[in-house]
């Protein structure tokens, strides 16, 4: 009898491991972007509160 998986397991990994790496690049770049839209915020508000005491 044949073992199974001997030619199925590493096409098995191998599909894991891409899924994985896909998943982290994306993870990665939607933090970087997320990150520079928080960064600029503050500075928008801060602008905004700024503006908003000189006109008191």
């Amino acid at each position: 009898m044949k073992k199974p998986g001997r030619f199925l397991a590493p096409i098995v990994i191998a599909g894991i491991t891409v899924g994985f790496l896909a998943s982290a690049y994306k993870f990665v770049f939607s933090k970087s972007e997320s990150s520079k839209q928080t960064t600029s915020q503050p500075q928008d508000s801060s602008n905004t509160s700024s503006s908003s005491k000189n006109s008191n």
